[in-house]
C-alpha cells in the first residue's frame, strides 16, 4: 500500500515532465521562428549589396564609355587640326585613357571588395544569431521513472514502517 504524499509526489514529478516538455517544445518553436528571422535577414541583406554592385558595374560602364568618348574626341580634334605627330598625339591621349581606365578599375575593385566584406558581415550575423540559440535540455524519462521508482518506494516503506510500528505497539 503506497501513501497520500508519495502518490501526490508521483503525480507531481509526471506533471514536472510533462511542464518541461511543453516549455521545450515552446523555446524551439521561438527558436525556429528566430532562425527564419536570420534568414529573412541575411537574404535582404545580400539582395541589397546585389543592388549595390548593379550600381557599381553601371557607374564604371558609364565611366569607361564617357573617358573612351573623351579621349576619342581629343585625338580626333589633334589629329584634324593636324598638330605635331599623328602618332604621338594618339601615344599621348591614349596614356591619359590608361590613366582614367587605372582610375577607374580601382574605384571599382574597392567597391567590390566593399561588397565582400559586406557579404561576410551578413552571414557572420546570422551565424551570431544561430549560434546564440541555446538548444533546451529535454527532461530524461528514465530520470522521470527512477524518481517515481523512489517516491513509490520511500512511500512503501513508510508504509511498512507504519505497520511494524502498529504490531509493536499494539
Amino acid at each position: 500500500m503506497c501513501n497520500i504524499g508519495a502518490a501526490i509526489q508521483v503525480a507531481s514529478l509526471v506533471q514536472g515532465y510533462r511542464e518541461k516538455k511543453a516549455q521545450n517544445k515552446a523555446i524551439r518553436r521561438d527558436q525556429e521562428t528566430t532562425r527564419r528571422n536570420a534568414d529573412k535577414a541575411y537574404l535582404h541583406d545580400l539582395n541589397k549589396i546585389d543592388q549595390e554592385k548593379i550600381l557599381a558595374d553601371q557607374e564604371k560602364l558609364i565611366a569607361e564609355i564617357r573617358t573612351k568618348a573623351k579621349r576619342d574626341g581629343e585625338i580626333a580634334q589633334k589629329v584634324n587640326l593636324g598638330n605635331a605627330n599623328n602618332t604621338k598625339i594618339v601615344q599621348s591621349i591614349s596614356g591619359l585613357y590608361d590613366e582614367d581606365w587605372i582610375d577607374i578599375t580601382r574605384g571599382y575593385d574597392k567597391d567590390i571588395q566593399l561588397f565582400q566584406n559586406q557579404k561576410t558581415e551578413a552571414y557572420a550575423n546570422q551565424v551570431k544569431v544561430y549560434n546564440s540559440l541555446k538548444p533546451p535540455t529535454d527532461p530524461s524519462r528514465t530520470g522521470l521513472m527512477l524518481e517515481v521508482a523512489t517516491a513509490a518506494n520511500g512511500g512503501y516503506q513508510r508504509d511498512l514502517e507504519r505497520k511494524e510500528a502498529k504490531k509493536n505497539n499494539g
